[in-house]
C-alpha cells in the first residue's frame, strides 16, 4: 500500500510543479519603482488623454461654503466627466437644518441645475454654479494642477485600495500649491499650500485617488461634522479632500437635462 501511495505521488508531483509555475506566469510582474517625478508626469498625461472618466469628491472636516453668505456647504459631489468641458453630478449640500442633493449638467458654456424646492431643471449662468467640468478641464484643470502645482514628492511604495483588492498603485506624497486649485474650485479648496497624497495605477498611471489636507485654525476644527460627509479626519486640524477617478473611458457624451 505504501508503495502505491509513493508512485501515485511521484506521478503527481511534476503536475503539481508545473501547475505552480503556470499560476506564477499567470501573476503580473511586480511593477518596479519609479522616480517619483516620472510617475507624475505619466499620471498628468494619462489623465490629459483621458476621453471620461467617473469622479468622487468628498470632504470631512470644517465646513466648506459654495455661497458668500456661507448659508449653503458642500459635502460631497459624485458624477461623470466627458472631455473637454461636459460634466454631470449629484451635489450633497448642507443647509441649516437640512442635508439635501442638488444636480447639475454643464455643457461647455451651458450649464443646469434642480432646485432644491422644486427639484425642477433650471439654466443658469456657469458662474453660479459648482461647475466640475472646469474642475476637470484638461488643460487648465486638475490635470494641468499635476504638471504644475504639486513639489516636494516622495514615493511611499506600492499600495492596495480598500477598494479595490489585489491591484497595486503607486504612492506619492508632496506639497500642493493651492492658488489655482482654490479658483477652480470656486473657493471651496485652498489658496494655502497643502500636504496631498496620490494613488496612481502602478500599469497604466491613472490616478485613482487625491486625498488632501487642507490645514485649519484650530477653532474651525470640527469632529461631530465627518458624520455628514460620510469620512472622518478623527483628532487632526485639517479639512480632508479625497477625489476618487474610476470608469476611465467607459461614458458616453452628456446630454442636456430632459426638461432643459
Amino acid at each position: 500500500m505504501k508503495a502505491s501511495h509513493s508512485i501515485v505521488w511521484q506521478l503527481r508531483l511534476p503536475l503539481i510543479i508545473l501547475m505552480a509555475y503556470l499560476v506564477a506566469g499567470c501573476r503580473p510582474p511586480t511593477p518596479q519603482p519609479l522616480p517619483p517625478d516620472e510617475i507624475l508626469a505619466r499620471a498628468a498625461g494619462r489623465m490629459k488623454s483621458l476621453q471620461s472618466f467617473h469622479f468622487l469628491i468628498d470632504r470631512a472636516g470644517a465646513l466648506a461654503y459654495l455661497d458668500a453668505g456661507q448659508s449653503v456647504a458642500f459635502a460631497r459631489a459624485e458624477g461623470d466627466f466627458y472631455a473637454p468641458d461636459q460634466a454631470r453630478a449629484t451635489i450633497r449640500v448642507i443647509l441649516p437644518g437640512l442635508v439635501a442633493e442638488v444636480n447639475m449638467i454643464a455643457l461647455g458654456d451651458e450649464y443646469w441645475e434642480t432646485g432644491l424646492l422644486t427639484n425642477r431643471w433650471e439654466k443658469l449662468p456657469p458662474e453660479l454654479g459648482f461647475n466640475p467640468a472646469a474642475l476637470f478641464d484638461p488643460q487648465s484643470g486638475f490635470q494641468e494642477i499635476l504638471s504644475q502645482d504639486l513639489s516636494d514628492l516622495s514615493y511611499q511604495g506600492l499600495q492596495e485600495l480598500d477598494e479595490m483588492p489585489g491591484q497595486l498603485f503607486y504612492t506619492l506624497s508632496g506639497r500642493l500649491e493651492g492658488e489655482r486649485l482654490y479658483e477652480l474650485s470656486y473657493g471651496l479648496i485652498g489658496p494655502q499650500a497643502m500636504e496631498v497624497n496620490l494613488w496612481i495605477a502602478a500599469q497604466t498611471f491613472e490616478v485613482y485617488r487625491v486625498q488632501i489636507d487642507e490645514p485649519l485654525p484650530p477653532s474651525e476644527s470640527d469632529p461631530n461634522d465627518s458624520a455628514v460627509s460620510g469620512s472622518a479626519v478623527s483628532g487632526e486640524s485639517v479639512t480632508r479632500w479625497r477625489i476618487d477617478f474610476w470608469e476611465f473611458n467607459a461614458l458616453e457624451p452628456i446630454a442636456p437635462p430632459p426638461d432643459g
